[in-house]
């Protein structure tokens, strides 16, 4: 009897069931980069604080200047020079002005600012020769950020310019979730080290550094990795160290080869299997399981599988266990370049090259689609999702197609 292959959103929604975020903490500002917040952030007053000039220049009364023109030209008492950080109030009335620096707090009863090149000194006469608009040259308190607002949603992605937020309001410390720690396992008898020369039938291991590639773009923390040959002894100890880390990656074992020993040992220290299987292409082989708070992900062990496992199934649940809103990249419509003859009984997700023209996304899939295939990593950007026993989808098609974080050429 046939086992029955779970559908892609079916596996992609358990996923998601079973994880939640974990703990807060409070991280120091300059490590935050990479992180997620843990509580919605408020402004705690107004930005700017003050109104203040926008440009090096000279604060006055818009009145003043109405009538300034070459043919007639004011001329206003300057009342000195303010800079920016300064903290005295000077009080100005009509037929003064001030020179001020950009950031500098203007003046109440000033309402505009003259830009410097715009104005003409004759010894200690300052000349104004055209007229300004109110308001011209000021940055007024709470015109970017009122008190009170959600200026950063829990969730977020801290960046730069979240930290350059969070640095303006004082928070030194922020709150974020725990960053999840990752182990991988790779398994095989075939593998070698990247330093041997491998013999006839050996091939060197790369799925785990490619692997610990992605899981360092979400910023977690790789706990162990590691190379096990097919020794059942040697798999059962590597496994159970891997199990205190919030996420075991396992690649390679999962299959029904005499020698894929990942499943039974799994069951052997209590990890519980969620589903194994799922009817996609590729990575059809895919288990996930938990003993506790730790997640199991068995992975094929050929590259182009565990590539898209990972970019369907993996990078999401660590996006939630870290809290974030955004799990994934949303897909787009995009037309296709080349048409897709062959079609598949299960979901696929080919490879291909994502570009734009035009306003318009343009994707061609790239012709060789082995599971093997480490060449078609470096070649694409995008997944683009073929349905199952679809028919074939000439040039012209739109498609939906996943982004990837690959740059190519």
């Amino acid at each position: 009897m046939h086992e029955l292959l779970l559908a892609y959103e079916d596996a992609k929604k358990l996923v998601l069931k079973h994880i939640s975020p974990l703990k807060n903490e409070m991280c120091p500002i300059e490590k935050s980069l990479g992180r997620a917040l843990s509580k919605n952030i408020l402004a705690a007053y107004s930005m700017p604080l003050f109104d203040n000039s926008a440009v090096d220049g000279y604060a006055v009364k818009a009145s003043d200047l109405a009538n300034a023109s070459k043919e007639n030209p004011i001329i206003l008492k300057n009342l000195g020079y303010l800079s920016a950080g300064e903290t005295k109030k000077i009080k100005m009335v009509k037929g003064e002005c001030l020179k001020i620096a950009t950031g500098a707090p203007i003046p109440s009863e000033a309402d505009s600012v003259v830009r410097k090149e715009d104005i003409k000194i004759e010894k200690s006469k300052i000349i104004f020769t055209i007229p300004i608009q109110k308001s011209e040259n000021v940055r007024y308190e709470g015109e970017d950020i009122k008190k009170g607002k959600t200026i950063i949603s829990a969730g977020t992605l801290i960046g730069p310019a979240q930290i350059a937020v969070l640095a303006t309001f004082g928070f030194a410390k922020v709150p974020v979730r725990k960053k999840p720690k990752v182990s991988i396992i790779s398994t095989g008898n075939e593998l070698v080290e990247l330093e041997e020369i491998p013999k006839f039938g050996q091939i060197r291991e790369s799925n785990r550094f490619m692997l610990a590639g992605m899981v360092k773009q979400e910023s977690c923390e790789l706990e162990k990795m590691s190379l096990v040959p097919d020794i059942p002894k040697i798999l059962k100890k590597e496994f159970k160290e891997a199990l205190s880390s919030d996420i075991v990656l396992i690649s390679g074992g999962m299959s029904v080869g005499d020698r894929d020993y990942a499943k039974k040992i799994l069951k052997e220290l209590g990890v519980k299997k969620i589903f194994w299987k799922i009817k996609f292409k590729p990575g059809k082989p895919l288990f996930f399981g938990n003993l506790g708070k730790t997640f199991v992900f068995g992975i094929p062990g050929n590259p182009a599988s565990s590539y898209v496992i990972f970019e369907e199934f993996v990078r999401p649940a660590i996006r939630k266990l870290m809290g974030r809103r955004i799990l994934e990249k949303a897909m787009v419509k995009a037309i296709l370049e080349d048409p897709i003859p062959k079609s598949y009984k299960r979901l696929h997700f080919m490879r291909g090259k994502l570009n734009e023209k035009n306003g318009e996304f343009h994707v061609k899939p790239l012709p060789f689609q082995g599971s093997h295939s480490i060449g078609s990593l470096i070649e694409s950007n995008a997944l683009i999702r073929v349905e199952p026993d679809s028919p074939l989808l000439p040039r012209g098609e739109k498609v939906d197609v996943r982004p990837l974080i690959n740059e190519i050429e």
